[in-house]
């Protein structure tokens, strides 16, 4: 079934996660988002603190709601699909604001 909106209940939850660097070849601890669940998977993309203003990067407004340490861009175009037991600790969630925001940028540049 594709996913033309993001409707899936893990959606908006922040966690600590190893995500992998574009290369393959290493990983950090850093902040996910996630955006789907896929049973034993989920998909999650990139939170940074590096301000970027792309079309697919959401700067989160509401960010220590998330429980994020800094000001924070939730980058729609770094996507991984992972299985769950790598996640690690549960920050937060995002705002009905910062939800909003992201729903509205997937929905304008994610359509197949």
């Amino acid at each position: 079934m594709p996913f033309t909106t993001i409707t899936d209940s893990v959606f908006g939850q922040v966690f600590i996660c190893q995500f992998p660097f574009t290369s393959g070849a290493f990983s950090k601890p850093r902040p996910v988002l996630a955006l789907f669940d896929l049973q034993q998977d989920v998909v999650i993309c990139r939170i940074t603190s590096v301000i970027r203003n792309g079309p697919l990067d959401v700067t989160l407004k509401d960010w220590t709601l998330s429980g994020l340490a800094k000001p924070s861009v939730a980058r729609l175009d770094r996507l991984v699909t992972a299985e769950k037991t790598i996640l690690g600790r549960r920050l937060g969630c995002l705002s009905a604001v910062d939800e909003a925001s992201v729903r509205v940028v997937w929905n304008q540049h994610m359509r197949l």
